[in-house]
């Protein structure tokens, strides 16, 4: 039986031994998971393309930070145009490259930085709204499965216990 390594720290595998589905061990997987919950505290609950939207078509009278709560320097855009259109501008850029923060200094950025789930993955292949049935989905993992074991990355004993594991599940 052939060894398989961790993607991520380069760790033998050993058979049977838990691996994720993007092929890291363990550890790594538990080290990803605690990273990504710490990292989604950093991030503010604040849509960005409304901020967005906000900063271009109403920078200069400063509706973004009224919005993201930052009132003070609200005021300021308001009563300065923007601050004469430069400060109006350089949010403008801040928002888009997801530099800008809210009043509690978290960062504003698209929805699939703060979620990266599966939800997310199915609407970014433009097919959001769809709900595949427990069946569908089980075929699914199966087919990848067989095009795992066609290409080398498992054996065909690992690809018949993973089928089986996943036939038990329809």
């Amino acid at each position: 039986m052939e060894t398989k390594y961790c993607t991520n720290c380069g760790r033998a595998i050993q058979p049977g031994e838990f691996r994720s589905s993007n092929g890291t061990c363990g550890e790594c997987a538990a080290k990803a998971q605690s990273a990504y919950s710490a990292q989604r505290g950093q991030y503010s609950e604040k849509d960005w393309l409304v901020t967005l939207l906000f900063s271009i078509f109403l920078g200069y009278l400063g509706i973004h930070r009224f919005y993201v709560g930052k009132i003070g320097t609200g005021i300021l855009w308001l009563l300065t145009a923007g601050c004469f259109g430069i400060g109006a501008l350089v949010d403008i850029i801040m928002i888009a490259t997801e530099n800008f923060t809210d009043d509690d200094s978290r960062l504003i950025v698209q929805d699939q930085h703060k979620n990266p789930n599966r939800a997310y993955a199915y609407a970014a292949n433009g097919n959001a709204g769809e709900t595949k049935s427990p069946r569908e989905d089980v075929l699914d993992q199966i087919e990848k499965l067989a095009k795992l074991r066609d290409s080398g990355a498992i054996t065909q004993e690992e690809y018949e216990q993973k089928k089986a594991i996943l036939m038990s599940k329809i």
